[in-house]
């Protein structure tokens, strides 16, 4: 006969085992969310939209024509990207259409902003995005964050969101979000069932870790780009990295240490034996992947310090200019036979229209002088300590639009203002404009701000209360992080 007594620590040791135990990986893909591919979404809001911006228009009947109808344009874009009238991307191919029908711009000026160097820029994080998922580095990347992690859990979650910001410095959120999701998918079919916190943890820091990592670098948000656009030039890869690296790193810390404390995990190490039985089978990089990494590399290189190549070479204004760069990257992996021309068909392109939009609305209200009526009103309000209190002014109203609308939009909308704000005061714009960018960013308490934060939230793993949640206890200190910042370090 069998011992009762001998048999319980038995079990029970059988089933710690299998608690800690990782199967085999199995590499999923990410769907996209059927509402993102809908044309309108709500009729009745568009009526809202149109009622709004006529009443605008007439309540600025005291100023210039050109003023009411940039105020009235604005307010029905403005209207159409909160309340999600259309898909965004749509309401910002509006833009041009409207202020040329109004007289406003000529068609070649309407469609200028379209072809902005930072629309190129953009291109290139793109491209740079699609071709890491081609090329299966994100496989190795999942086998690599497994790896590193030992099995311990939280190392698990931190080499995540680390792993998540590094592409986001580099590439829209969106296209980050769109690498890193599958990955996180492809690896709890591997851990076990009921490491729930664990699952939700990692989803939540990628979700915060695209956002976050986006404020590091000038290409890894559309804000960023809004920003450099419309300073004309002022801010470049360094002077965005001067602020943008200290906030984003000092956030990600903090917003890994508030999701271990919310979402506690036991205290355990995983066997990884599988994972590491899998990840011999696809040891060492193919050579398309050698490419792909050289291109990756020396784009950023080249980003960074493609001004002093330049003048050591002699070369003529070329690769310190970032879109330059950008589409020499593009052109490089299509002329190695890294991509085709098949592979463009999965690039977000309706982000062109979002941004070159914003662009456009952007310059309408600085050029006909909306922005400086609201920003001569700004700074009488502020008087005394206006540089400290119209920072924390923009700062509350940007990250409180962002996480309602999109952070494209709230920087299409706020930047132009403070630019005029900081002329009425005789003061450098870029700590005002700085304080709007970063601010956008912090877009990760809903799932209306960033694509990214949807795709999250589409997995259905998340719920809306514990997106919420985490999302303001992060969002709070990140800001904070944000204001200090750009209130404390001196302008570059």
């Amino acid at each position: 006969m069998v011992n009762k007594e001998n048999e319980k620590p038995r079990e029970k040791a059988i089933e710690e085992a299998e608690c800690r135990s990782c199967k085999r990986i199995s590499w999923t893909a990410l769907a996209t969310p059927r509402r993102l591919n809908s044309f309108i979404y709500s009729r009745r809001n568009l009526v809202f939209a149109i009622v709004v911006a006529v009443v605008v228009y007439f309540v600025a009947s005291g100023q210039t024509e050109v003023v009411r109808k940039v105020a009235a344009t604005f307010a029905f874009a403005a209207s159409c990207w909160v309340l999600e009238v259309f898909p965004l991307p749509i309401t910002g191919l509006m833009i041009p259409i409207i202020l040329t029908l109004l007289g406003v711009f000529s068609p070649q000026q309407a469609f200028a902003p379209f072809s902005n160097s930072v629309i190129f820029l953009m291109i290139g994080g793109l491209v740079l995005g699609q071709s890491i998922k081609k090329h299966g580095l994100d496989k190795w990347i999942g086998y690599n964050l497994m790896t590193y992690s030992r099995g311990k859990i939280d190392r698990l979650i931190l080499l995540t969101m680390f792993a998540t910001a590094f592409l986001s410095m580099w590439m829209s959120n969106t296209v980050a979000a769109a690498v890193v999701i599958p990955i996180a998918l492809s690896i709890f079919t591997a851990i076990p069932e009921n490491l729930v916190n664990l699952r939700k943890k990692m989803l939540l820091g990628i979700s915060v870790g695209t956002s976050i990592g986006g404020m590091a670098m000038l290409t890894g948000s559309t804000p960023a780009m809004l920003a450099t656009a419309l300073l004309g030039g002022k801010l470049g890869f360094l002077q965005w990295a001067y602020y943008g690296l200290p906030v984003s790193l000092g956030s990600l810390v903090v917003a890994f240490l508030i999701l271990k404390k919310m979402f506690p995990s036991p205290k355990l190490t995983l066997d990884l034996t599988a994972i590491l039985e899998q990840k011999k089978q696809t040891q060492g990089f193919s050579g398309s992947q050698k490419k792909v990494l050289i291109v990756f590399l020396g784009t950023i290189i080249l980003w960074f310090a493609g001004g002093q190549i330049e003048a050591m070479l002699g070369l003529p204004v070329s690769v310190s200019s970032a879109a330059i760069v950008s589409i020499l990257a593009v052109l490089i992996m299509f002329g190695s036979d890294l991509l085709d021309l098949r592979d463009l068909q999965s690039i977000q392109w309706e982000l062109m229209f979002l941004v070159g939009g914003g662009l456009l609305l952007g310059e309408a209200m600085i050029f006909s002088g909306a922005a400086g009526q609201i920003s001569r009103t700004l700074s009488s309000l502020s008087g005394v300590g206006s540089t400290v209190l119209l920072p924390l002014a923009f700062g509350a109203i940007s990250f409180a639009l962002t996480n309602f609308m999109s952070n494209s939009a709230t920087a299409a909308i706020l930047i132009p203002v403070a630019i005029e704000t900081a002329g009425v005061l005789g003061i450098n714009p870029v700590p005002f404009v700085m304080t709007v960018a970063l601010s956008a960013v912090i877009a990760f308490v809903t799932p209306v701000g960033v694509p990214s934060t949807a795709l999250v939230y589409s997995t259905g793993r998340i719920s809306k209360g514990e997106l919420i949640k985490a999302g303001v206890l992060i969002a709070i200190p990140t800001l904070l992080i944000s204001l200090l910042a750009v209130l404390v370090l001196p302008v570059p």
